[in-house]
C-alpha cells in the first residue's frame, strides 16, 4: 500500500512545479499516453482532479525541464 504522504493531488503538484493545474493535467496525460508512466502512477480523483505518486511527479518535472531548454 502506498504511503499517503507520497501521493499528491493536482493542486499540490501544480504548486510544487510552478504551473497551473490545467497545464499539469495536459502534460501528465500526454506523458501517460507516451508510456512515460502508467495508470498506477496517476489516476482520476474527481472532475479535473488527479492523484499522482512520486514517480509521476518526477517524470513530469523532467519533461518540464526539457521543455524549458528548448
Amino acid at each position: 500500500m502506498e504511503n499517503v504522504n507520497k501521493v499528491y493531488i493536482t493542486k499540490e503538484v501544480a504548486d510544487k512545479l510552478g504551473i497551473n493545474p490545467s497545464y499539469l493535467i495536459r502534460v501528465a496525460k500526454a506523458l501517460r499516453e507516451q508510456g512515460m508512466f502508467s495508470a498506477d502512477d496517476m489516476r482520476a480523483a474527481g472532475a479535473r482532479n488527479y492523484i499522482f505518486n512520486d514517480r509521476a511527479v518526477n517524470e513530469i518535472s523532467k519533461q518540464l525541464e526539457k521543455n524549458k531548454r528548448k
